[in-house]
């Protein structure tokens, strides 16, 4: 009778710690997907405006694109959404970089969904990264 409680309460852990998981993942794939709608936006805005940050928008808005894709691979592994998580990063500090540079009140305010998505995602990916290696100590100890 004690194995069998101790088995569920160890079953019962395991099931909490797969939720959180998958929530944290479904959170990030979340983030990145409304990160992707509204680099889209502000791609298809500059194109309509006179900035020069155009060119950095589009590709921008593919890194965004690529990104999800990446946390939707199955073949995926941290790493590669780490990696596709960096790239992303570089092209969202050049875009904002390119959107102050432009004094452009309109872009500004275009860009602030972007932001609010694109600083979601970092924390989810802080949020992940922490518990991998909070795992990781675990394991070793």
């Amino acid at each position: 009778m004690f194995s069998k409680r101790i088995g569920l309460t160890i079953a019962s852990f395991a099931a909490v710690g797969l939720a959180g998981c998958v929530t944290s993942h479904g959170t990030l794939a979340n983030n990145a997907e409304r990160l992707e709608r509204s680099a889209a936006e502000l791609q298809a805005d500059a194109r309509d405006e006179s900035g020069g940050y155009y060119r950095d928008a589009q590709e921008f808005a593919t890194e965004a694109r690529d990104f999800r894709r990446t946390l939707e691979d199955r073949r995926a592994d941290d790493d590669d959404v780490e990696d596709a998580f960096r790239d992303l990063s570089g092209r969202y500090h050049a875009l904002r970089d390119e959107v102050e540079r432009s004094r452009d009140r309109d872009a500004e305010l275009d860009f602030k969904p972007v932001t609010e998505a694109y600083l979601d995602v970092e924390r989810e990916m802080r949020r992940v990264d922490n518990r991998d290696r909070r795992d990781r100590v675990a394991r070793d100890d």
